[in-house]
This record gives structure tokens, sequence and C-alpha cells, in this order.
């Protein structure tokens, strides 16, 4: 996420709009530039580098790009830390040897770089190398050329902005199923409706980490990993509600199909990967018994505009017309499981099993009190899922009063 210093200057107002400053091909001269400092200065000591960012570079390069441009590059290149012994412990031995024995500063050095078997140089160049700015420049990855920093810059940009979103509306067509099951995986408050009566389209209603009160900084990070895997879909546009530091009202950022047309698409075998909490309880249902079947990822369920997207079918094997469904809420709210439930009721769905993760509570306040919502932390519980299965004449008085 940029600085909020940065995030200020990487965008300006038209009304309630959000217009961000985004890297373009005009911006590759200085960022060869750029690229050629850090090679030049590979091996050498972070500070070194910095030092002669601050003055200008063979061309021209706007000041607020080239900052952010610095913390991405710095990003790619890892710099690392280079001594002939740990620094804690030089740092450790040379204070406690001032301290036993008070003596001038060579004998100290002389004695300490003794005990490491280097010399006083290699014992004081070791002293501070573990500090971000006594790091060494790695070489610079061979991926690394100006449209990647572009890329990855203009990505920083609008994820830096959505990280400070309230609401985000996405309206996609084509593709949209990998959008989806990412957003479920990473666990975001995420409502799906129809877009219009064709099949291709697609609204996803997702609050943003402003409209939350725990989980903000993990939530944030989850919802701009939605930004790459956009890049799949055939058509979209994004708008987010972003409260702004330097401005009292919410702005408006929108984001359409071929803005970021360089950012690169998520992998498929990425988005399609299992979590781990569906493996474990894929793995412990089918252990705890084989008069059901558990079919991943069932056919999408259409409740008026809202659409459902279960995780599992649970069908037993005598009766497969009494199946339930099973889906796992990642991030939550009450108001959140609430309408969930709504929903799943208005589409005349009275077998399903929601499945609540406690550690993702985002809001302090009870959850509705129906017997088919599990709570879980790490592991869901195949045996609970099955008793509430079985259970299902104790439930019928619950789901005619509701």
């Amino acid at each position: 996420m940029l600085p909020q210093v940065l995030l200020r200057a990487s965008a300006h107002l038209e009304g309630e709009r959000l217009v961000p400053h985004y890297f373009t091909v005009r911006d590759e001269p200085w960022l060869c530039s750029l690229i050629d400092e850090y090679a030049r200065f590979a091996g050498r000591k972070c500070v070194d580098l910095h030092a002669r960012l601050r003055e200008p570079l063979a061309a021209r390069a706007p000041k607020t790009k080239l900052r952010i441009a610095i913390l991405i590059v710095d990003g790619l290149t890892r710099a690392r830390a280079t001594a002939v012994a740990p620094p804690k412990e030089v740092r450790a031995a040379l204070f406690r040897a001032a301290a036993e024995r008070p003596a001038a500063r060579a004998a100290v050095l002389s004695s300490v770089a003794a005990s490491f078997a280097v010399t006083e140089l290699e014992l004081e160049s070791a002293l501070f190398a573990d500090l971000k700015s006594e790091r060494r420049i790695a070489p610079l990855p061979v991926a690394v050329s100006p449209s990647r920093i572009v890329t990855d810059a203009n990505l920083a940009i609008v994820t830096s902005f959505m990280r400070r979103a309230a609401h985000l509306r996405i309206v996609v067509r084509g593709n949209f199923r990998a959008l989806i099951r990412h957003a479920r995986v990473a666990g975001l408050i995420c409502r799906e409706s129809r877009l219009d009566s064709t099949a291709d389209g697609v609204v996803l209603d997702v609050s943003g980490p402003f409209a939350l009160f725990h989980h903000s900084d993990l939530y944030g990070r989850a919802l701009a990993s939605l930004i790459p895997r956009l890049a799949s879909c055939a058509e979209f546009e994004l708008t987010a509600s972003c409260a702004l530091p330097h401005n009292r009202q919410p702005a408006s950022l929108v984001l359409r199909s071929g803005e970021l047309s360089q950012a690169p698409a998520a992998s498929a075998a990425a988005s399609t990967l299992d979590t781990r909490l569906e493996q474990k309880f894929e793995r412990d249902f089918r252990r705890a018994t084989r008069a059901w079947d558990l079919i991943r990822e069932p056919p999408v369920i259409s409740a008026g505009e809202r659409l459902i997207f279960p995780n599992f079918a649970l069908v037993p094997r005598d009766d497969p017309s009494q199946r339930w469904l099973l889906e796992i809420v990642g991030f939550w709210t009450p108001e959140y499981v609430r309408e969930k439930l709504q929903c799943l009721a208005s589409a005349g769905i009275e077998r399903f099993v929601l499945c609540v993760d406690q550690s993702r509570e985002c809001a302090q306040a009870e959850l509705p009190p129906d017997p088919r919502i599990i709570r879980h932390k790490s592991r869901i519980d195949a045996r609970a899922v099955l008793a509430l299965l079985s259970a299902e004449p104790a439930v019928r008085p619950f789901l005619d009063a509701l």
C-alpha cells in the first residue's frame, strides 16, 4: 500500500470522481534510467543508491511517480544484508566487551574481531549490516523492465485506493466464474446478482475495508487481490467509493476494461485451487460417512436477482431429492449473514448449512439464532454437519416459525 503522502499526490479530483495519474508508455524513458541506476549500484549499499536517486536522472522524471517507482523496484530487488558475522551477535559482543573491560576503542575492536576470526574492518562493516540503509542492492531480476514497473505501479495505485474503500461495485461480463471463485476463496463480503436476463453478466457488491470494524488490513489485502483476476474477464467496470485522507467527502474511483491493459491475468490454476479449509472438510466428511455424496461447486442458484454460489451439495444416496447445500462464509458481519439467510429463504431453500469462521467477524453483534449456522475456526466439524443433516425433523419447527 502506498504511503498517504504519495496516495494524495497520485490522483486528482474532478467533482466527486477520483482520477489517478497512471503510469504510461511516456514514462518508460526515465524508467529505463532508473533501472540503469539500480544495475550500476548492484552490490553497493542502499543508502548510497538512494542518495544518488535524490539527484536528477538522465531523463526527467515526475517527482511523485519517481517515488512510487522506487518503492516498486526496491520491492523487486530485495536488498539483502551481507556480513561476515551476524550483526546482532557482533553488536552484543562489542557492547558487552566495552562494558566489561573499558579500554580504547581500537583495543575492543581488535579483541572482538579476533573472537569472530575476522578483521577489524570486516567487524565494523558487520556491525549495522542488517539496517535497511546498510543492506546491499541485489542484482535486478531479468523480468524487471519499464513495462513491468508501469504495470506494478498502476496496480499499486489502484489497490491502495481500494484499501480505503467503503464499498465496491463490479459489473462483469464473460468469464466471471473464476473471479467469483477467487472472491469466495479470499473470504470477501460479496453479494452476487444477475446483471440482466443474459447468462454472461454478473454484478458483485463488495464491502470495502472502511466499512468494517475488524480485520481491515487483512481484508484490504484480500480485496486488492481481485484486481489481477479482473484481467481474465471479457469486460468489467469497477466503481469504488473511497475515503480520502485529504477530503471529507468520499470520492468515486472508476476502473474499466483496458485501463490497466498491461495488468497480468492471474493464473487459471491458482484461481481453481481448493482452499485448505475445503480440502480438510471434504476429506473429513468422506471419512465420517458413506451414506452421503459430496459434490463440489454445484450449479449456481437464482434467488430473484441475487445469485447463490454454494461450495458443496450434500446428497443422501438413498434419496437424492433430499439434498442439502453448504456454503463457507469468510469475513462476515451479522447483517451479511442475516441477508444471506433471507436470500436463501426467498429462493425456497431450507436445507442448507452456513459455515461461519469465528475468527473473521468484522463487526460486534450476535449472529442470528439459526440452527443451520455452524461456527468454526481452522476446521469445519464434519460430524457436526452430519448431526445437523440427521436432525432435520428437529429443525423443522424453527423453519416453520421463520
